[in-house]
């Protein structure tokens, strides 16, 4: 992505209406650099910030407050279908951590993150680096995910575990 482009994303999103205009926000986002499906609605408080390369496919909204935030060099996939709630955070990037320098936060590493078709992410969760949300996969409110999330279940907690197989009913 185009990161002077998205600044001047940011600016203008700011003043648009917070769920209205959405074929005019993501024709900003593809003139920024991302590849946007149809039908994608990302709401004007949501932040995208970072030089990754971004996906999103067919129906996806995004909610009021969310963060997508991804370091050089990592791709952030998001597949159609998807709802993603509102103060969400997704990031591709971290840092290792080891005692054998001045600080316990050592270099940083990114991964990609992929959010597979059909897929729900509920208020308040965060999707950490290099996971992968399954199809049809529910991540309840305040999850962590720190572990990918298998097809077709509900994922709740901190870290987030399976607490329910849509399969088994």
């Amino acid at each position: 992505m185009n990161t002077k482009r998205l600044y001047i994303y940011q600016l203008i999103t700011k003043l648009l209406p917070p769920t209205r205009c959405y074929k005019f926000k993501a024709s900003m986002l593809r003139w920024c650099g991302a590849i946007v499906g149809n039908n994608v609605r990302v709401v004007s408080s949501a932040k995208i910030i970072g030089d990754m390369e971004l996906i999103f496919g067919d129906n996806v909204f995004v909610g009021h407050d969310t963060l997508i935030f991804g370091t050089a060099g990592s791709t952030i996939n998001i597949g159609s279908n998807i709802i993603i709630g509102s103060r969400v955070i997704i990031v591709t990037g971290s840092h290792e951590f080891t005692p054998n320098g001045p600080c316990i936060e050592g270099p940083g590493v990114c991964a990609d993150v992929t959010i597979c078709s059909g897929a729900a992410i509920s208020t308040g969760s965060i999707v950490l680096p290099g996971k992968t949300i399954n199809n049809m996969a529910h991540v309840a409110a305040g999850s962590v995910v720190t572990h990918d999330v298998p097809a077709y279940t509900r994922v709740a907690g901190v870290p987030a575990r399976v607490i329910k197989n849509f399969k088994e009913q």
